[in-house]
């Protein structure tokens, strides 16, 4: 197990938009202090640097490389809250904080969190995927979040059942009428080595949603969509991911 970081990865996307909501409900006059306190607030004990991370424009996301459709239900405007651009300025301008090219927050965080640079925050549940420490800030001043390592062996686990049931919220179908529970009863019948065999026969034998067949390349293209990008995944540019049983 990798030492705990003391620097925490903030997922600045997250922070921005839900302080920008609830700017447009409450008024703006108070979006900065709210920002300070949801920083506070995410900021795991015992780390003494915080970074903010945020996404590039969702257009130039690496992933339409591959997924055109990625997050494309998104690119509508009503979907972006008024003070949106307040809150990113707010906090680009009052902290440490981190973007790339093509890259999202969730990849910053991941390709640091899987060096053991840093933990990442974040309330996605999809960080799970990649191996390092993170921490779920707590919803409630009750609550008390650890903070959890997930092991190499746990994060490929999870990405295999990503890749099976993909994300709706990005816009990522999977494979069709594959959910939770039937990608986990899979994948827990077989052993770690035979996952991405695995999920590469059952895109080869089910049918898509209009009941035709997935092509290799529309496997591999919902494995790149769902995969938060690890320091394996990335040399100043990204590294495709590819099955290593096919190399």
């Amino acid at each position: 197990m990798m030492n705990k970081p003391s620097i925490a990865v903030l997922d600045g996307d997250i922070i921005a938009y839900r302080a920008a909501f609830w700017a447009d409900q409450e008024g703006s006059e108070w979006l900065e202090d709210r920002i300070k306190d949801d920083i506070r607030k995410w900021t795991p004990p015992e780390v003494t640097r915080v970074v903010v991370a945020f996404s590039c424009p969702r257009s130039e996301n690496f992933r339409r490389t591959w997924w055109p459709q990625y997050k494309a239900h998104r690119d509508v405007v009503k979907q972006t809250p008024e003070n949106l651009s307040y809150a990113e300025s707010y906090i680009k301008d009052s902290y440490e904080c981190q973007t790339k090219d093509h890259l999202e927050a969730d990849d910053l965080m991941g390709i640091q969190m899987s060096m053991g640079k840093a933990i990442a925050v974040t309330i996605d549940k999809d960080i799970y995927s990649v191996y390092g420490w993170s921490w779920k800030p707590p919803m409630k001043d009750t609550e008390e979040n650890p903070v959890i390592f997930t092991s190499k062996e746990e994060a490929d686990y999870n990405f295999h059942k990503q890749w099976i049931m993909g994300d709706v919220t990005d816009n990522i179908p999977g494979v069709w009428k594959m959910g939770q529970a039937k990608a986990k009863k899979l994948l827990d019948s077989t052993k770690p080595v035979n996952h991405s065999p695995l999920v590469l026969s059952l895109y080869e034998q089910m049918p898509n949603k209009d009941g035709g067949k997935y092509s290799f390349e529309d496997a591999l293209a919902q494995a790149r969509c769902v995969r938060i990008l690890r320091t394996e995944d990335w040399n100043n540019q990204v590294i495709p991911w590819y099955p290593k049983e096919l190399k």
